[in-house]
């Protein structure tokens, strides 16, 4: 689904936001999950995240395209600029500020944006022949909300590396590794059915009320951003504490898909 059709060209939003469009790191920016989850990441003490405190030192050379990178790490809140030195560039880099530092890492969505829309296109349905309005409709309410899919309690920090994994009692974010490892399927069908459960309900009214050309005001579409906030905490809980048994009875190696057939159970 084009971003266009989630709203982020349109004038709803910011601060509500149900896309993921800003992939860097951006202090300030609403919709820069990484910041957001890095955020969470330091001021989380259920997770023990090794070097979370750690503003890690980078010595950078002096060429073009390194003083043009500068500019942007300074420009986005990644790093601070503490000197030159010898012909070089020393940086304070903060952490989860990139993917790689304090090790490598994603910023994980715990509803993925792919998940929301298909969630949203499913309760759709019950408004056929409307779906498309009843999908239009209830991506306006949450954004007037405003219900932001980037904000915490929806983003985390996981490590990509198994050792890392299992020094801080996470899963690894994804099955494989390499270029190829780009999303985690088996946990989406399984967060999909949780928010499609406790969404559903919400809607019921509408859905009937669409179906039936009566749906006439915006103030006919419920609130649903506690029930979405609801269905990423308890996701969360659940991530730690199936990860935990996961390694009591199978393994060290653990990632979200290994554990999302049990992570509702």
């Amino acid at each position: 689904m084009a971003h266009t059709d989630l709203g982020v060209k349109g004038a709803k939003h910011v601060p509500g936001c149900v896309t993921s469009h800003v992939t860097t790191y951006v202090v300030g920016d609403p919709c820069s999950h990484r910041w957001h989850a890095a955020n969470r990441a330091r001021a989380d003490r259920r997770i023990a995240y090794r070097d979370v405190n750690r503003q890690a030192q980078w010595r950078w050379g002096t060429t073009e395209s390194s003083i043009t990178k500068l500019a942007s790490f300074r420009r986005t809140g990644k790093a601070t600029l503490i000197g030159r030195q010898d012909d070089a560039i020393h940086l304070r880099v903060e952490p989860f500020a990139t993917k790689y530092q304090p090790w490598h890492n994603h910023a994980h969505h715990i509803i993925p944006r792919s998940v929301l829309a298909g969630a949203l296109e499913q309760i759709a349905n019950n408004a056929s022949p409307h779906e498309g309005r009843a999908f239009d409709v209830m991506v306006h309410g949450l954004l007037d909300e405003p219900y932001n899919l980037n904000h915490e309690p929806n983003v985390m920090m996981l490590p990509v590396e198994d050792d890392d994994a299992v020094a801080m009692g996470l899963p690894r974010h994804l099955e494989g590794s390499g270029p190829g490892a780009v999303d985690h399927p088996v946990y989406n069908i399984e967060v999909k059915k949780m928010t499609i459960k406790r969404l559903a309900p919400a809607y019921e009214a509408l859905m009937v009320a669409i179906k039936t050309a009566k749906h006439q005001r915006e103030d006919e579409v419920p609130a649903v951003r506690h029930v979405l906030d609801g269905v990423s905490s308890l996701t969360y809980d659940e991530i730690l504490s199936k990860t935990a048994l996961y390694r009591m009875v199978g393994g060290t190696k653990v990632s979200l898909d290994k554990i999302a057939p049990i992570l509702f159970i």
